[in-house]
């Protein structure tokens, strides 16, 4: 009776700690509150703004294989989407607060080819990767700036068999090339240096993260919201873990 008093009490103990300790965690030089509520049913969630373009995939006309396509009439199939942009906010905190060793939270996203239209004109996709980077260049102004710093996450797409008006694509766009208004990819969290915190497979069909993106005044540029939920670190959990061994061992060799 008490050893199981023992134990009890060291539980309480333990776990007031470790609450005390989980309202702010640091990974990757990154701080952040793991069960921050945005108001939905995920505990992480931030804006965003990017930039985006068109890699020719196929020469034709002016144009050559590996050229930047901003005018989004020329895309045509085998080409690949490409773009950067920065997170303005992460769990309502600014760069300033959220950056601990870091000025910013950049990202890429490539590879993301176009395979076919659909009769209704939308873009079906195949392939494509992600990441984020814990930048302390300040702002990107290109898809180089944003990702020559510490990979924070890196994403890779979950194919969404809805997308695409149903054909299935790893982004689903609401309109065609050129007047596609939204659009929205599912991501994995696959490495990076806060992996460990996002590796959930919460999501939708077993993603980590979810991208949603809006047009702005071109097809160049707009803004986005990627969400998902987080956990506390898990060296913070071991740890607490190992302490209620010990204190279990340390009570059973007092009885």
């Amino acid at each position: 009776m008490n050893l199981l008093k023992t134990i009890a009490a060291a539980s309480i103990i333990a776990f007031a700690s470790f609450g005390a300790n989980a309202s702010q965690i640091t990974s990757g030089g990154v701080t952040w509150d793991p069960d921050f509520d945005n108001g939905f049913a995920s505990d992480f969630i931030s804006n965003g703004y990017y930039s985006q373009y068109y890699v020719a995939g196929t020469a034709r006309g002016t144009i050559e294989v590996g050229d930047r396509i901003t005018n989004f009439a020329d895309v045509t199939l085998e080409d690949t989407l490409q773009g950067y942009g920065y997170l303005t906010d992460f769990n309502a905190q600014s760069p300033a607060q959220y950056c601990v060793t870091c000025e910013v939270l950049t990202f890429t996203f490539t590879d993301f080819k176009l395979e076919a239209l659909t009769g209704a004109g939308a873009p079906i996709f195949s392939g494509g990767s992600a990441a984020v980077y814990a930048d302390t260049g300040g702002l990107p102004t290109s898809y180089a700036s944003a990702s020559d710093d510490l990979l924070w996450l890196d994403l890779v797409p979950v194919f969404n068999p809805l997308a695409g008006d149903g054909a299935g694509s790893t982004i689903d766009v609401a309109g065609t090339i050129t007047n596609g208004t939204f659009a929205n990819a599912y991501f994995s969290v696959v490495g990076g240096l806060a992996m460990s915190n996002f590796d959930t497979n919460g999501e939708l069909f077993g993603s980590d993260l979810n991208y949603n993106s809006v047009r702005g005044g071109s097809n160049a540029v707009g803004s986005l919201v990627l969400n998902g939920n987080t956990i506390p670190e898990p060296t913070s959990l071991a740890i607490f873990g190992l302490g209620l061994l010990g204190l279990a061992g340390a009570a059973r060799r007092k009885a």
